[in-house]
């Protein structure tokens, strides 16, 4: 009996003694018999020796089989004229690998899951694994034949990998978190990369109790993606790991089942909704209702039915014949400005009812819209290319997707972007007064981040429905064993479904995760490259796309979308694209790719992006080129393409998304990094988050020289003067007057802090240097110098005079014009002229709540509640004042002082 090991470091025994395989080549050749099985000669041939003539190639192989037969007996290999294979009479390490890992095939449970009668089979499987394959060994003039190790060593370490993580999972099964930490140890020493077995380890170390070990594990995650990668954890990591310090664990697991020894049935998929017929109902009342302005929310946890309720509120709608538009949320995409916008837009105009509502939509609002959505442009009309743009373009929005009066669905909304969360908000504020049905579904733990959506309406116009997960008491009626049904499944829904529809003798998938896996069994090769493609193009993916990423042609990319779609594994979205039926399922198929391959993609889609038209003028295309590039290794030139989606997503007034951009620059090594601090420091300011800009500025002016030093100390103290730190602010623009490049908005800002201080003289001092400097600049630069004379002036017809000026000098830019607004409704409130007042104020307020300047928008509310207060109207000032404090609550907590609350003028 010839034994081959070819696990590790390769040798060879011929019934017990250890023997030579001649040379490399014989060793080579055994080990490509032995992993491959029967090969052609002229195959082996052109691998082993490439650099020879065919003839000679052959001949030299025959040399070696006689050299083999000689060495390890006649009876270890066969040959014929064609063909040479090993015999029943070898044995491989390899063999017994694969052979123990097919016996748990055998029992009575899913090929993803594992039984205590696992547990043996998959110790033998491990422990057969002694190293990589044919570790250390190599054929210095068959680079082939070295790609083909590489290759099948790769493979083979993630099946080992899949074998200690199975094995850890029985172990925990077992109750023996011991050896289950072990296992994954083991897996970890293997391929110290895999994020999954690090979180696998920390929950492991959670449910036997050794919280230390837990942070452990994750600091050694954290440690470990940084030096070799560069990068952080993932979302999830992090998550589980906040779960794991709060004591938020899922339940460990408690299988504990009779084994039979047979070959596992294939489960079902799950089918329908369980017991939520009462959130169908209100749905569908909601529906017959007339469809007056409503807002229902569906809450829950992901797998908790959300989606499918949508689905057949939208089956329902089409049954009444009511217009539908929807949209969904992707983690992925919550940097992308506008992006759930452009989604409703694309559903909206792909519907049937579109053509006949179009003609009731005015020109000026098709033509703002195609900002967002360019196939909406009226190419007679051209939007203006101004910064208050974005206050029309709400209204247009508004207009266009209740020009049909439909139902409105965002699914996911938590992981909505910035902007889109805006329009959504601006949109239930206004619910009311349009027959528009607006349901938006999303995690109970995101309602912080849609606070001001979920404020927007209040009662009766707004409905949560929370969704919890099945109770036993829901299907006891349904099978005998209802407690251990829902213990096993955690009460998921489509995971009780699934149990419901299988027979007693069939187990049902603890996890979601191995459920996932569940779908994936049985597809081909080129549907699992198609598969990863889609996985590597996340929440971006359509059909032209799918095929220039994969590299397969139309025809095996449409059979392999036909086979996914079929199986609910990807979904067809309204405007063509496709999406994952389920978002963790994308993240499994993404981690199951090699790093290599996951790079190739993330390249090719990088380029198919950049060759979209609008790659240089939208923000949201050019932040996932950005990705793509940083997933794809071109650091260089990711980082060029983030700078560029951070200055694109400023003109949108996304600014969070920019901030994001930005960094995600400086982390890539992004030369200029003196501009990105200010850059980033510039969008903290504008969001209300002063201290982290104050930070950034100080970066910026420790890396940048002259005029952009200058800038930097001018808006270090621009935040301290919002933070109400006076004297640091006087200091700091003094610092910035030598060399600064913008010497007008030096001038206003520190014009301001002198007021604030009480010195108006040198205030009119600086505020005429300003209007001096702005007389060469634009009509924006010459409106804030006016506007700030116009604060600063003891005169009143002098300051009436410049506030009027500086508004007409404004015009569409939203800064300039809210701030003469509010200084001009000061003026009118000194004179008792309240009417007008109100109505300067509560304009200005509409562009601080449009443009998303919330420290601005805190200011409007309470100069607005001290005119509320002033003219009696005690509720109304009180409400007003209200939304201040809130608004300052969120700006900077934790700062008592900022300029902007202690001041009505600015």
């Amino acid at each position: 009996m010839l034994d081959i090991c070819i696990l590790g470091t390769p040798r060879f025994e011929h019934e017990g003694r250890p023997v030579a395989a001649d040379t490399r080549k014989a060793s080579a050749l055994l080990a490509y018999l032995a992993v491959e099985g029967p090969a052609r000669r002229d195959t082996l041939a052109a691998l082993l020796w490439p650099e020879s003539a065919d003839s000679q190639a052959r001949a030299t192989l025959r040399r070696t089989l006689s050299a083999l037969r000689t060495a390890m007996g006649s009876d270890s290999v066969e040959t014929d004229r064609e063909q040479i294979r090993l015999t029943k009479h070898v044995r491989t390490d390899l063999a017994v690998f694969r052979d123990a890992i097919s016996e748990t095939r055998r029992h009575d449970h899913g090929e993803a899951d594992v039984c205590h009668e696992c547990i043996p089979h998959l110790k033998g499987a491990v422990d057969a694994y002694r190293g990589d394959f044919m570790a250390g060994f190599s054929l210095r003039d068959s680079p082939e034949f070295d790609d083909w190790t590489r290759t099948t060593a790769e493979g083979l370490r993630l099946e080992v990998g899949r074998a200690y993580e199975r094995l850890a999972a029985a172990y925990a099964a077992d109750g023996d978190f011991r050896s289950a930490i072990e296992a994954v140890t083991s897996w970890l020493e293997l391929d110290p990369l895999r994020e999954p077995a690090y979180r696998q380890l920390m929950l492991l170390y959670a449910w036997s109790g050794d919280g230390a070990g837990a942070t452990a594990a994750y600091r050694q995650c954290v440690a470990t993606l940084d030096e070799e990668l560069g990068v952080d954890p993932l979302e999830e990591t992090t998550e589980l790991y906040e779960a794991i310090l709060d004591n938020d664990l899922p339940p460990s697991p408690g299988l504990r089942r009779r084994v039979l020894a047979r070959p596992a049935e294939k489960p079902a998929l799950p089918l329908g909704l369980i017991d939520r017929q009462a959130e169908l109902e209100t749905l569908f009342e909601a529906l017959g209702a007339g469809l007056r302005g409503r807002v229902i929310r569906i809450v829950g946890e992901a797998w908790l039915g959300k989606t499918r309720l949508t689905e057949e509120l939208k089956t329902e709608a089409a049954k009444l014949a009511v217009p539908i538009v929807s949209a969904r949320g992707y983690r992925a995409e919550s940097q992308l400005p506008h992006g759930v916008v452009a989604q409703l837009l694309a559903s909206l105009v792909t519907s049937d009812d579109w053509a006949a509502a179009k003609a009731g939509v005015p020109d000026w609002a098709l033509s703002e819209a195609g900002a967002v959505y360019p196939e909406l442009a009226n190419p007679r009309l051209q939007a203006r290319d101004d910064a208050f743009g974005e206050v029309r373009l709400y209204d247009a929005l508004f207009k266009i997707l209740t020009s049909i009066s439909p139902v409105i669905i965002v699914d996911d909304a938590q992981w909505a972007d910035h902007t889109s969360l805006a329009f959504l908000t601006f949109l239930a504020h206004r619910i009311s007064t349009v027959e528009t049905l607006l349901v938006i579904t999303h995690r109970p733990d995101e309602d912080r981040t849609l606070r001001s959506l979920i404020e927007a309406t209040p009662a009766p116009d707004h409905l949560a429905m929370v969704l919890e997960p099945i109770t036993s008491a829901q299907i006891s009626g349904r099978t005998h064993d209802a407690e251990t049904l829902i213990h096993r499944t955690g009460g998921i829904p489509a995971l009780v479904a699934e149990a419901l529809e299988a027979e007693s003798t069939v187990t049902v998938t603890p996890s979601v995760r191995r459920f996932m896996e569940v779908r994936l069994v049985d597809l081909n090769d080129l549907t699992h490259q198609i598969l990863t493609a889609a996985a590597v193009l996340n929440g971006t993916c359509d059909f032209d796309l799918l095929r220039e990423v994969s590299g397969r042609n139309e025809e095996e990319v449409v059979d392999s979308v036909e086979t996914l779609v079929a199986r609910r594994i990807l979904n067809e979205t309204v405007d063509g694209g496709l999406e994952f039926a389920i978002d963790s399922l994308e993240t499994l198929v993404y981690e199951a790719a090699n790093f290599v391959r996951r790079r190739l993609l993330h390249r090719r889609a990088a380029i198919a992006l950049q060759n979209r038209p609008r790659a240089m003028t939208d923000a949201g295309l050019a932040t996932a080129v950005a990705q793509h590039l940083r997933d794809g290794g071109q650091d260089s030139e990711a980082a060029d393409w983030y700078v560029k989606a951070g200055d694109l997503s400023r003109r949108v007034f996304a600014a969070a998304e920019a901030v994001a951009s930005y960094r995600a620059a400086l982390a890539l090594g992004h030369s200029d990094v003196s501009h990105l601090h200010q850059a980033i420091g510039e969008a903290l300011l504008f969001l209300g988050r002063f201290n982290e800009a104050h930070a950034e500025f100080e970066k910026a002016a420790a890396h940048g020289s002259g005029a952009d030093r200058a800038a930097a100390e001018h808006m270090i103290g621009e935040a301290n003067r919002r933070l109400g730190r006076l004297d640091s602010a006087l200091s700091q623009f003094e610092i910035a007057e030598m060399g600064h490049p913008n010497p007008t908005a030096l001038y206003c800002d520190w014009a301001l802090a002198l007021l604030r201080s009480g010195d108006r003289k040198a205030a009119r001092e600086k505020a005429d240097r300003a209007v001096v400097a702005a007389e060469k600049g634009d009509e924006a630069t010459r409106s804030r110098a006016l506007a700030i004379l116009g604060t600063v002036s003891s005169h009143r017809a002098e300051s009436r005079k410049a506030l009027e000026e500086a508004l007409e000098l404004a015009g569409n830019d939203p800064v300039s014009r809210m701030a003469a607004l509010n200084a001009l409704g000061y003026s009118y409130a000194q004179t008792a002229n309240d009417d007008m007042a109100m109505s300067c104020v509560q304009e200005a307020l509409t562009i601080a709540s449009t443009i998303g300047d919330r420290h601005r928008q805190a200011a409007l509310y309470n100069h607005l509640a001290d005119l509320h207060h002033r003219s009696g109207r005690v509720s109304d000032a009180e409400s007003s004042l209200t939304e201040a404090v809130k608004l300052f609550a969120e700006v900077e907590p934790g700062s008592w002082e900022p300029e902007v609350w202690l001041l009505t003028r600015w």
